[in-house]
């Protein structure tokens, strides 16, 4: 049954329980590996704690290619990126929180993208995919190897048979018919 929006007791409506997000984020592939760290915390742990949030779980970024290029503007410039950080926090918050979080995401330059989602309760853990990476096929393949050679040479050739007469083709149906028992 769809409640209808107009009885929605908006000054009733509890905003000070806290619930449990996640955020997953992309960050600038220019950071040493040893700063990530230290800059996810500063900019989200940070501020949910700070907050009077809870961390409960995350994952540690790690590098990966990006399906796309997604484009910044950093010193009025912008910057094409194909590769980023990519982690993910879980925490508990207040809704009321959530927009001061997102202001201090939007402002910060090593952030690329960001995407906040609220989750049903008891979903406090997480566990990290198990995806390896795979390099793109660029990567794999040296340069000097991109092109496409036909090896039919070294193949073996399938053995051609003689057609068959039909006298043979009704002997050869013929034994592999067999009369059902009875």
């Amino acid at each position: 049954m769809v409640k209808d929006i107009k009885n929605v007791d908006l000054e009733n409506l509890d905003l000070k329980d806290p619930k449990i997000y996640e955020v997953g984020y992309l960050l600038v592939p220019f950071l040493p590996a040893d700063q990530v760290p230290g800059e996810v915390t500063k900019i989200i742990k940070a501020v949910v704690e700070a907050e009077g949030g809870e961390i409960t779980s995350e994952i540690d970024p790690i590098t990966i290619r990006l399906a796309y290029a997604v484009t910044k503007n950093l010193a009025n410039k912008n910057n094409k990126f194909n590769d980023a950080y990519f982690g993910a926090i879980r925490f508990k918050l207040t809704p009321d929180k959530i927009a001061i979080l997102k202001k201090s995401l939007d402002k910060d330059l090593n952030v690329l993208r960001y995407l906040i989602i609220s989750l049903p309760k008891g979903s406090e853990k997480m566990v990290a995919p198990k995806r390896a990476y795979t390099a793109r096929r660029e990567e794999r393949i040296p340069a000097d190897m991109m092109t496409i050679e036909r090896i039919d040479k070294d193949e073996p050739k399938k053995e051609e048979k003689a057609e068959m007469s039909k006298e043979e083709l009704d002997k050869e149906i013929e034994n592999l018919l067999v009369e059902p028992k009875k």
